[in-house]
Formats: structure tokens, C-alpha cells, sequence
């Protein structure tokens, strides 16, 4: 893997060296990407001192901007020979994202006619046991999504990309803490491909029935609160908000980190983290929160597994916007309820997380410039999306639940030329201007060894329960936390 890194920065380096001969400096980059070119900086003088290519890195000093400037975009030509790529992505059970696939690979080997693109089909339920099986053979796709980032760096199967993100400037257009959450020791090994944002599913007859007026869109969460105490009515077998997962967003939304206080260094079980399950056990002690026994559900809609949301009895139900197309359809027909789509209210920070895929470069490529440019083109990329959104049209989609995860105008028109109502407009619109952080699932280090030990030492029950307190705890999770984060990156990222 050291010699394909030292490869990617010699090659860098040589097309920054050429653009420098051509046109001189052009001056500094954006001021808004300050703290992250010295973070770039570093890393290359880093290198330079680990394998004695002084006069390479000093080259590569320019900055993505001023290569941009210079005309040569920051990374090396494309080759001009046949060659052959592969790439697999999961999801094409879904409706459209079969003929999304197809335009994104269209696309791209228009616009380099010497690239082959060889699709490789994976079932999705058996991901991780292919992978590993096609990782034993040494047959890999070039460029693949990943479940687990953490987990791809850990087998040895993901390229180190950061001189590839670093040197583009199309990837300034990525939400940054989709990124710098993803770093493992300052390195990157991923890139964002979709995102599904966390958002508020508002039952418009809910407020109707008891006389509420709906929010604006750009409410805040403290209004949120106080409309969810107000217009619960647990007698007659109605609340307020559903699906509490505050523990997973409160943190973006008050402390600009991820979920389990994540900052892209370190783990915080901090004060937002217990106010946010105190808040869910407070709402379930007085209904507020939809959290109804079997009993009740049977006694009221008729079914023991009923979900009481899709029966219309939540007026602010949080979820995914995969769960959109369900409402629309099902919970619609089966409530007799119109509902609308917010975002999510506003906390502090002015941020918010979001749920985000991510995939890979195979370590074991041998074309890692054309790999970077078609994961661009399949995934995170302005013509990624576009390519995308053509496939929804082509295959008939009027409801969109994948995400650009990039702030770019042209991507966001992309989406919202699906729209043809107003809480959608507002949704997208509120999305674009956004600070997404992405959800540190798949790319926190110690993140599912944090779980493991969680599940092992019954935390959630014993919280649940409340034998302790979210505040007893806190101070061992994060201590925890961290102690396997630190293990993990020691052992993987070194």
C-alpha cells in the first residue's frame, strides 16, 4: 500500500510540477479551506521526509486551487490507452437506481471512450462475505461501496485518497465534515456517494383535526418541543413525534459532531447526549412520544404489530428520507392523512446529520487516477448526480430519497426538478445550504467495537431500564470510546 501511495504523490507532484512550468503561481486558494491545506501540507511534508522525494513533494506544495488555476486541475492526465474498470454499488432492487447506474457509466465512458466499465453484480445481502471472498482471489472491483469504510481499511482493501481529494477542486464542492469525519489519522481512504437526510414527517390532518397551525420550514427544535407537548393526546391514542433517535442527531444539531459526539478526532458522551436521552425517556414517561405497548396497539388499531405512524397517529414522526416513497404510498392509503416533509428543526450549531454511504478505491488497482475519476462520475461527482437524476426520470421516479452530497447549484436544481410541491422545495432548499455531518457509522474507528462492548455489557438495558442515568454514564462511554478508537487506529492507520 506504501508504494501505491508514494506512486499516487509522485504522479501528483509531476502534474503540479508542469502546471507550475506553464504559468507560474497563480496565488492561494480559498480562505474558507485554510485549516484543511495545512492539514494537506503537513501530510505531504510528512511523506517527503518518510521517503526521501524532496524535490516531488516541494512540487506538490502548490495548492489544488492554484493548479486549478494553472489548467491543470491539481491531478495527473487520464491515460489514453483501453483499459478496463469495474465497479459495483448496491441498491438496484430499488426502482430507478438500476437505469441511474446505467446513465452513470454511460456517461462516463463517453467522456473517456478508451474506459470499459465492467458492472459486477453483488448480491447485497451477502456484501461483506463477497468482498472478502473476491479480496482473497485478488479480484476486487476497481472502485466498490463499502458498508464499513473502517472495516475496508482494516482488510487492506481501500486506497489512501487523499492526495487524489486534495489535488481535485470539483471535490471542494463536498460537504467537508462528510470528509474530515471520515479521516483516520489525517488520511483518507473513502469518499461520500448518496446521503438520505434525517427529516420531519409532519401528518398535515393531525394538526388539522386539533386545530394547530403547521410550523414554518425553518423552524428550530425548541419549537419542535413545544408543539409536540402541546398537540400529544395519548388518551384518544395520539402524540406528539415518534422514532426518538435524538441521541443520533442532537449532537450535529447542538455541537456540530456526529452521532456518539463524534468530531473526527474524538468521542463526546457529553451533556447534549444525555439531554437527548433524558429527553426520550421524559416523552415516553408522559406520551408525548408514540412508545405503545402491544396491548394498546391491539386495543386501538386492531393489530398487536401495527405501527402506529403509518396509522396516522404521530403528528411529527422523525425518519429517513428512504421512508418517504412508503408515505407517500402505504401510510397515505392506510391513514387517510396528508403529510408534509420538513426538515429538520434548527438547533444551534446551525448543522445537521445525515445518513451517508460511502465507497471505495480497490488498494489493488492498477489504473488509481482513472479509478478516482469514475468513482466521481458514479458517486459524489456534479455528473454523477446528474446522470443519476436522468436515470430517476427515465425509469419514471416522482418521489427521490438519495441525495447529492455535494453543495453545488446544478446537482440541487437536479433534485429539485422532481418537486412540484412546496414542503419538498423547502426541504431541498434547506438541504443545499446545509452543514451536513455525516452519520459515523461506517467510518468512526472503533465505532462497532464501541457497540460490541456496549451489547456485551448491557448498556442499553441498563439505561432503558433505568437502573443508572444517562448522566452516570457518560464519563465511561466516552472514556471507553475513545480507549478503542485509539486501539483501533493503532492497529489499522498507523
Amino acid at each position: 500500500m506504501k508504494k501505491t501511495k508514494k506512486a499516487i504523490a509522485l504522479a501528483l507532484a509531476l502534474s503540479l510540477t508542469a502546471a507550475t512550468a506553464g504559468c507560474g503561481n497563480s496565488g492561494s486558494g480559498s480562505g474558507s479551506k485554510e485549516s484543511q491545506e495545512s492539514k494537506t501540507e503537513e501530510s505531504k511534508a510528512q511523506e517527503s521526509a518518510d521517503s526521501g522525494e524532496g524535490q516531488e513533494a516541494e512540487a506538490s506544495s502548490e495548492s489544488p486551487d492554484e493548479a486549478a488555476a494553472d489548467g491543470e486541475g491539481g491531478l495527473p492526465p487520464m491515460t489514453d490507452e483501453e483499459i478496463t474498470l469495474t465497479y459495483a454499488c448496491w441498491g438496484l432492487a430499488e426502482k430507478g437506481e438500476t437505469e441511474a447506474k446505467d446513465k452513470q457509466i454511460e456517461a462516463f465512458e463517453k467522456a473517456y471512450p478508451n474506459i470499459h466499465v465492467e458492472f459486477v453484480t453483488i448480491d447485497q445481502a451477502t456484501w461483506n462475505d463477497s468482498l472478502t471472498s473476491m479480496a482473497a482471489t485478488g479480484s476486487l472491483p476497481d472502485v466498490f461501496w463499502v458498508f464499513s469504510a473502517t472495516n475496508a481499511v482494516a482488510n487492506e482493501w481501500a486506497l489512501d485518497v487523499t492526495d487524489y481529494y486534495e489535488a481535485d477542486p470539483d471535490a471542494k464542492e463536498v460537504y467537508p465534515e462528510m470528509v474530515e469525519n471520515a479521516r483516520l489519522n489525517g488520511r483518507l481512504y473513502c469518499m461520500p456517494t448518496v446521503m438520505f437526510p434525517y427529516l420531519v414527517f409532519l401528518n398535515k390532518t393531525y394538526f388539522e383535526k386539533y386545530n394547530e397551525p403547521l410550523p414554518s420550514y425553518d423552524w428550530t427544535m425548541d419549537e419542535f418541543k413545544e408543539i409536540a407537548e402541546r398537540i400529544t393526546h395519548p388518551e384518544e391514542f395520539y402524540f406528539g413525534t415518534s422514532n426518538p433517535n435524538y441521541i443520533d442527531y442532537f449532537p450535529a444539531l447542538y455541537e456540530g459532531y456526529s452521532n456518539r459526539g463524534w468530531d473526527g478526532k474524538e468521542y463526546h458522551f457529553d451533556q447534549t447526549w444525555v439531554d437527548a436521552l433524558n429527553l426520550k425517556y421524559d416523552w415516553i414517561d408522559d406520551d408525548t412520544l408514540e412508545w405503545e405497548s402491544a396491548e394498546d396497539k391491539l386495543r386501538y388499531l386492531g393489530d398487536e404489530g401495527a405501527w402506529p405512524p403509518g396509522f396516522g397517529r404521530s403528528a411529527m414522526h422523525f425518519d429517513w428520507s428512504w421512508t418517504i416513497a412508503a408515505f407517500e404510498d402505504a401510510y397515505t392509503a392506510q391513514s387517510g392523512c396528508e403529510f408534509l416533509y420538513y426538515p429538520q428543526p434548527a438547533g444551534p450549531s446551525g448543522a445537521e446529520m445525515a445518513v451517508v454511504d460511502y465507497g471505495v478505491i480497490s488498494a489493488s488497482t492498477e489504473h488509481p487516477r482513472e479509478a478516482w475519476e469514475l468513482q466521481k462520475w458514479t458517486s459524489w461527482g456534479k455528473e454523477g448526480v446528474l446522470n443519476r437524476y436522468e436515470g430517476y426520470k427515465q425509469a419514471g421516479l416522482t418521489v427521490v430519497s438519495r441525495m447529492p452530497v455535494i453543495s453545488n447549484s446544478e446537482a440541487w436544481d437536479a433534485v429539485r426538478s422532481f418537486a412540484d410541491r412546496e414542503d419538498f422545495i423547502a426541504l431541498y432548499d434547506h438541504l443545499e445550504k446545509t452543514n451536513i455531518i455525516s452519520s459515523t457509522t461506517s467510518v468512526a474507528p472503533g465505532y462497532d467495537e464501541m457497540s460490541a462492548w456496549m451489547d456485551e455489557n448491557g448498556i442499553w438495558g441498563k439505561l432503558d431500564n433505568r437502573e443508572v442515568s444517562p448522566a452516570d454514564m457518560a464519563n465511561e462511554l466516552t472514556q471507553k470510546a475513545n480507549e478503542l478508537k485509539d486501539e483501533w487506529l493503532a492497529n489499522h492507520a498507523k
